[in-house]
């Protein structure tokens, strides 16, 4: 069977939505049988529950404010990587953003992580950056100004606020976004970086970004029109004026760092990269994960010598099941410097766009029950256990390994897009102990709480 994963950028309407999903179509099985018509699988499950209860690690607690005390597993499941990065199965599960703010409150606060890292556009993140350092904006209108209906939570906005109040007691953790979906603020960057540098090139400069700067989003995230819908000639125009304003750039560092500083020419230069990487999307040229990976690299780059980032993306972003994802590609260039923590759950809801048909509909809560026969959350819920981490590396070695963990089989998979009509397309078949380091399970789940949108009037 083909790939099962594509990561599908989409906007939708007022809401400009602009985040992974995940398309995962069944392999066209036959219905199984539940657990409850087979004592064989029964028993398969009664030995999983004694398994995970001996090799799994429980916690107590999702809520962010809590104590951190039972998370100290973290210290050993860590170690010594300079990457954590945190996946989720939904984009759209309180718990799952609850747990990610603990998890980078543990980091930060007991193993000396600076930085943090979003599925989200990285000029407008920047600005979130700003605000947890210096406290200048209102940060609900700032995460408004990621565009993400998926960020624009109550959840993402406590962790944004505990960034803030950890740095005015006199910490230091940075917000920032590995992504390029939108090329808006970045092409303003450069703009207004150039006229501030060198005015008398500010005309040459926009007159090669003009192809671009047609198409691209405003401060609320519309566009007026698909760039990817232009004439292939015309796409392969324009890229090269893109990639003639980031090559001008870099060959000008000398004068530009001198009438600014490294740190704005640096910022200038990756704005331009990522107008490049929206182009080569759109044109379906490179991929968005391999983007997200150079970004994300280049995020590290910037911290000084020792510095340590926390990424949070979808599953389907931090795996390392290829070296097509983002995971994958940053794992051929830190190796095990990097721990992935994949997310699953058993059953609850979320939210996500819903779909009728081949249709779209509105933003709202969805509902997944009792896990599919066979499946890793099948096994995972057996264990009665409501929270636990799973560490998946070196069980190649391990004697005690059960039959069912290697996999292939079936694991739960959604992104931000739902059709309650076809729950079994949102299975994959997965072998998780080869796309992450660790598993976070969670039995029972809700769904995120959105915030309104009230976005930033200007870039």
């Amino acid at each position: 069977m083909a790939a099962l994963t594509r990561l599908v950028a989409t906007a939708f309407g007022a809401t400009v939505f602009a985040a992974s999903m995940l398309t995962l179509p069944s392999c066209g099985s036959s219905p199984t049988p539940s657990s409850q018509d087979t004592p064989a699988h029964a028993d398969v499950l009664a030995g999983a529950s004694g398994w995970l209860r001996g090799a799994a690690v429980p916690f107590d607690r999702v809520d962010p404010a809590d104590d951190l005390d039972d998370l100290e597993p973290l210290r050993r499941l860590v170690g010594d990587a300079r990457i954590v990065s945190l996946g989720e199965a939904t984009h759209g599960t309180r718990e799952f953003f609850q747990m990610k703010h603990r998890i980078l409150r543990f980091l930060v606060e007991r193993m000396g992580f600076t930085a943090f890292a979003i599925e989200a556009t990285w000029p407008e993140s920047n600005r979130l950056d700003r605000y947890v350092r210096t406290g200048e904006g209102d940060p609900a209108v700032l995460l408004s100004g990621l565009y993400f209906w998926t960020w624009n939570t109550d959840e993402v906005l406590q962790m944004i606020q505990w960034m803030r109040r950890h740095n005015e007691s006199g910490g230091s953790v940075g917000f920032y976004g590995f992504d390029m979906q939108f090329p808006g603020m970045a092409i303003d960057n450069v703009a207004r970086f150039v006229a501030a540098v060198d005015q008398t090139a500010s005309a040459e400069f926009a007159q090669h970004y003009e192809c671009l700067a047609r198409y691209a989003n405003d401060p609320t995230g519309r566009s007026p029109a698909r760039y990817g819908d232009q004439a292939a000639p015309t796409r392969d125009a324009c890229l090269q004026d893109l990639r003639w304003v980031r090559d001008t750039l870099t060959s000008r560092q000398a004068p530009y760092e001198t009438a600014s500083s490294h740190v704005e020419w640096a910022r200038a230069v990756q704005s331009a990269r990522v107008a490049v990487q929206y182009e080569e999307m759109s044109s379906n040229r490179r991929t968005r994960d391999l983007a997200m990976a150079d970004n994300a690299k280049w995020l590290l780059d910037q911290l000084p010598a020792g510095g340590k980032i926390v990424l949070w993306a979808h599953n389907g972003h931090v795996s390392t099941s290829s070296r097509t994802t983002m995971g994958g590609a940053l794992r051929d260039m830190f190796g095990r410097t990097m721990v992935v923590m994949g997310f699953s759950f058993a059953q609850g809801t979320f939210n996500a766009i819903g779909m009728s048909g081949s249709t779209y509909t509105s933003l709202g809560q969805h509902t997944v029950g009792a896990p599919k026969y066979d499946s890793y959350e099948e096994y995972f819920s057996a264990s009665r256990m409501p929270r636990f981490f799973l560490d998946l590396r070196n069980r190649s070695t391990m004697s005690d390994m059960p039959s069912w963990l290697p996999g292939p089989r079936s694991a739960l998979s959604i992104g931000a897009v739902y059709s309650d009509a076809t729950p079994d397309s949102y299975y994959y078949q997965a072998r998780l102990p080869t796309e992450y380091d660790v598993v976070i399970f969670l039995d029972q789940t809700t769904a995120s709480v959105p915030l309104p949108f009230n976005y930033p009037r200007s870039f």
